[in-house]
């Protein structure tokens, strides 16, 4: 795990009193789907329900280590940085979507543990837990159904998240050389010439117009191998069918 993998181990999910218990099962998986670990519920209505453990499905742990307080103000009282999803926009607050909002996380976790809000299935947070919040986050989605399910929010934030703490790695490229391309250019003209191509215009259009294709990707040496294994079948080929017609004629 790279130093930003470990630093999610101090972000928690903070569900403020859910409804439905599945949910909460839900959401417990989609933190650790996403290498989170911290679930926080606020004045929930049940306690290890049945279907919050059947809904965890393999992530059990994450509510059998889940913290219950009383009130937002007691959850986020640790944080450095608190954020609250919501659809009502505020001109006093600074408004992100997931992936804005992972890279503020990022910087924060540097100095301490961040918070991340999700409100209530039916009415989301209230005005005054807003307040409580320095960053809204509202995950885009569509005008014709706009609203998420809880856990579905909580698994769009948790994968910006987890995508932006742990970037894929850098591939390193075996690129061809300038006296790489030079040869599969020349090779790839003697055969088309072989199949009976010609240049037109008194120049070699064809040609450019096959340097601009390759030029728009990166080649490396084992492409050009490729086009040179290519351009030996059509080599053998046409000698074939040369040997065929000499024999021919000699026929």
């Amino acid at each position: 795990m790279n130093k930003e993998g470990r630093l999610l181990d101090n972000v928690q999910v903070v569900l403020v009193e859910p409804q439905v218990p599945g949910n909460v099962g839900s959401s417990a998986r989609a933190i650790k789907n996403m290498g989170l670990s911290k679930l926080v519920v606020v004045k929930p209505w049940f306690k290890d329900h049945p279907q919050s453990r059947y809904m965890a499905h393999s992530s059990e742990d994450i509510l059998d280590n889940a913290r219950y307080v009383d009130s937002v103000s007691e959850a986020v009282a640790d944080s450095v940085l608190v954020l609250g999803t919501t659809r009502r926009k505020r001109h006093n607050t600074p408004f992100m979507d997931p992936r804005q909002a992972s890279e503020e996380i990022l910087t924060a976790l540097e100095s301490g543990p961040v918070s991340i809000l999700f409100g209530r299935e039916d009415k989301g947070l209230t005005n005054d837990e807003l307040k409580c919040c320095h960053i809204h986050i509202t995950i885009p989605s569509s005008e014709k159904q706009p609203s998420l399910n809880l856990s579905q929010a909580v698994m769009a934030m948790a994968y910006e998240l987890y995508m932006t703490s742990c970037p894929a790695p850098e591939q390193k490229l075996d690129l061809a050389t300038a006296n790489d391309l030079k040869g599969m250019y020349d090779h790839l003209l003697e055969s088309l010439i072989t199949l009976g191509l010609r240049q037109w215009n008194d120049g070699d259009n064809y040609m450019k117009s096959l340097r601009r294709v390759f030029s728009r990707t990166k080649m490396e040496k084992r492409d050009v191998s490729t086009i040179h294994k290519f351009c030996g079948e059509i080599d053998k080929y046409t000698a074939r069918l040369r040997a065929e017609f000499s024999k021919g004629k000699d026929e």
